[in-house]
């Protein structure tokens, strides 16, 4: 049998296989920030496709105070606020009975948040300034950290309250966990920059805050940014040493990833070479040598995530001890039935192109693959 297929833990949590489906912004949410049923049916599907652990897309620990957007516009979800929790039992209890378990995401967007839906400027840990110079999010206040601390622990809490197998901060890409830790981003000068232990102290803080809520037991989980790739922003060596701060203050698991909005480009021209050259392994795994390097440092599961797409560089992911689990966003959406039809024995590539109209068109559609509509341009 291959690896791919056996069991493995995050602390006390079992899981049937190594496949996760990483976090990915679904737009189906209800007018008031609730799970809607197709958001419960996407989480079924995954399910039904044998995927071991769904992560779920970001859900907000904070809502947009202008939040009018037109009908039929994707809405977000939140656990911003107890009265969430009811709403997310029988999903959970669904993907359990399928055989699956599920881990909520929370995030904040920070940086990347949208002004005009905020209601005011977005937050960050330091100054954000365009390429003309204006101000697109400015810096925290120490009371905010402290506040957004507090936000972050909540939603932690109420995670475990609504059933959710365990929780996943999202500390990538640019977003407000990203900012503090991230050289380029943060230039702050006080206790929450500077240093690696100072710019790793928001997320030590929360992960610390959120244990008290949840106790000992329950997985706490990071996606977190290992390289920014971008001048003066986060490297690899350094965020291994952020892995181990953050592990010590009550990490149980650590999704490898990388790159901030400042790196788009670069990590496109992964994906067009990923595109261009489909039969060559080892051109998949983005983040693979920043996934042996935190693996490496810390004693937690680690999940790589990053253009993956053949079951043999997975199988060779797992055995060679680089991570843990293998973590796919972009080919479920395209199949959601992929690891199912791997089981059966068909080892054929994901049918993904990468082609990312779905990221493109996710503020626009619910989540879906647009690939069928794209055209040729757009696939290379």
């Amino acid at each position: 049998m291959s690896v791919l297929f056996t069991e493995a833990n995050i602390k006390s949590l079992k899981i049937k296989n190594r496949f996760v489906r990483s976090a990915t912004y679904e737009g189906m949410g209800t007018p008031d920030w609730g799970p809607s049923r197709r958001l419960a049916e996407l989480y079924n599907e995954l399910a039904d496709g044998e995927v071991g652990l769904i992560i779920t897309g970001g859900t907000f620990i904070e809502r947009h105070n202008n939040f009018a957007l037109p009908e039929g516009v994707p809405v977000p979800v939140a656990m911003d606020r107890d009265r969430c929790v009811d709403k997310w039992p029988e999903i959970v209890e669904e993907v359990h009975r399928r055989g699956s378990r599920i881990v909520l995401q929370v995030n904040h967007s920070g940086p990347r948040d949208n002004p005009f839906l905020r209601g005011e400027a977005p937050i960050a840990s330091s100054d954000v300034l365009n390429k003309t110079g204006a101000l697109v999010a400015r810096t925290m206040t120490t009371g905010e950290i402290q506040e957004y601390i507090e936000k972050f622990a909540q939603a932690c809490r109420r995670s475990k309250e609504a059933g959710f197998d365990g929780v996943q901060l999202h500390g990538g890409h640019g977003f407000l966990i990203s900012s503090f830790i991230s050289p380029h981003m943060n230039t702050r000068t006080d206790e929450y920059g500077g240093s690696t232990e100072n710019r790793a102290r928001f997320i030590s803080e929360i992960a610390e805050r959120a244990r008290q809520l949840v106790g000992v037991d329950y997985p706490l989980m990071i996606k977190m940014n290992c390289d920014d790739f971008f001048p003066g922003g986060l490297v690899v060596n350094e965020a291994v040493r952020i892995a181990q701060i953050v592990e010590a203050a009550g990490i149980d698991c650590i999704e490898v990833t990388g790159g901030i909005p400042e790196s788009v480009h670069y990590l496109r021209g992964l994906d067009r070479e990923l595109a261009r050259q489909p039969e060559k392994e080892r051109k998949e795994a983005f983040f693979r040598t920043l996934g042996s390097a935190i693996k490496k440092a810390v004693d937690v599961p680690i999940i790589l995530v990053g253009g993956i797409r053949t079951p043999g560089v997975m199988e060779k992911i797992i055995e060679e001890g680089v991570a843990d689990f293998v973590s796919l966003s972009r080919p479920f959406i395209r199949e959601p039935d992929l690891v199912k039809r791997w089981k059966a024995g068909d080892r054929s590539r994901a049918s993904c192109i990468s082609c990312n109209r779905c990221l493109k068109n996710v503020f626009a559609h619910t989540l879906r693959c647009h690939a069928e509509d794209s055209s040729e341009q757009d696939k290379t």
